[in-house]
């Protein structure tokens, strides 16, 4: 049961907050009211309790602005048993209430920017929602301003596989503090920026971070593989075919194309069209000018040696200025590999 300022600020402003509800089920017919009232006790319960310790004067506009917020996530089922989401609870419980010292100033701005942030990795299969959120929650007490809460989260969301957050990534890197940013990426603490940036710029597959390259990339024998048969939830109905542009790979699967965009972090796979498959911008590199080989089921590359899991028969190699996909007639998955 919701108790103490918060219970306090309801009751006073219940003929407000109801009339907010009635309107709520007139825009959203199927309104879930107890998923409301679990919200309100389970997720917004917790940070009302740390804007009162922060703040208590801000109390009684926060929560009327958390509130609003909160019908609209009920209204659209992203909270509840039913809910389309299993991170917005997480947010509201364990981000928000480490963010308050920035919410109390900006709660809409806060609160928007942390949940649509977690919506948006969690529905990108293949970033790493759970890392972004532990991320985000051990540096909260160095973020002091709503720039920098924002910038934070757009790297520590690149560095958990969102590939195609890179360039502005690294571009918003800029305006962090050195010491900040460095810990943000897992650099060593003397290190410099500069060199950093430049070093990624030229080479995506490489990170400051040793146990990121390690853990996230090419190491593992497969390489990073993206994709998988629609029937086991992936994005291919058929076998992929590949063409290669300057910020990663044109793809089609029978009547489906994507942008495949890929670094060290993760690999991403954004909708595209027919027209920008068959007639946008590629990159004409052959696997030989590359330093690119296969012998049997061992691709070789500048790097190392992989041992490919695909039958030898029709394998096909393309590849772009930093990257060789590996694809086959006999799977619906992509294997990259850095040259």
């Amino acid at each position: 049961m919701i108790s103490g300022p918060f219970a306090q600020v309801l009751a006073a402003g219940r003929s407000q907050f109801n009339a907010r509800v009635v309107e709520a089920r007139r825009r959203y017919p199927a309104f879930d009211v107890q998923a409301l009232a679990d919200f309100l006790q389970g997720s917004v319960a917790p940070v009302m309790q740390a804007v009162t310790a922060h703040m208590p004067d801000r109390l009684a506009v926060i929560a009327l602005t958390a509130y609003d917020i909160t019908l609209d996530l009920v209204g659209q089922a992203l909270t509840g048993a039913g809910a389309r989401s299993k991170v917005v609870d997480r947010v509201w419980q364990d981000l928000l209430p480490a963010y308050v010292h920035i919410l109390v100033n900006a709660p809409t701005e806060v609160i928007a920017l942390l949940t649509n942030a977690a919506l948006n990795i969690e529905k990108t299969s293949s970033a790493r929602i759970d890392q972004w959120q532990e991320e985000m929650k051990h540096i909260a007490p160095q973020i002091t301003s709503l720039a920098a809460l924002q910038a934070t989260g757009q790297i520590l969301a690149w560095r958990a596989g969102m590939a195609h957050f890179r360039d502005g990534a690294m571009a918003i890197a800029d305006t962090l503090p050195p010491a900040l940013l460095l810990q943000l990426l897992g650099a060593d603490p003397g290190s410099e920026w500069s060199q950093i940036k430049k070093q990624m710029q030229q080479d995506p597959w490489w990170c400051p971070d040793t146990a990121a390259r390690i853990k996230y990339s090419y190491t593992t024998g497969q390489g990073m593989t993206t994709g998988q048969f629609t029937g086991f939830g992936g994005a291919f109905p058929a076998p992929p075919e590949l063409r290669a542009c300057e910020y990663g790979f044109w793809v089609k699967s029978a009547d489906r194309y994507f942008l495949l965009m890929a670094d060290v972090y993760g690999a991403v796979l954004h909708p595209s069209s027919k027209d920008e498959f068959e007639h946008g911008a590629v990159l004409d590199i052959t696997a030989g000018a590359t330093g690119v080989s296969c012998q049997g089921n061992i691709l070789q590359t500048r790097r190392g040696k992989h041992v490919l899991n695909l039958p030898v028969k029709e394998l096909a190699l393309t590849c772009n200025l930093h990257t060789v996909a590996v694809s086959s007639p006999y799977t619906y998955g992509i294997s990259l590999y850095p040259l």
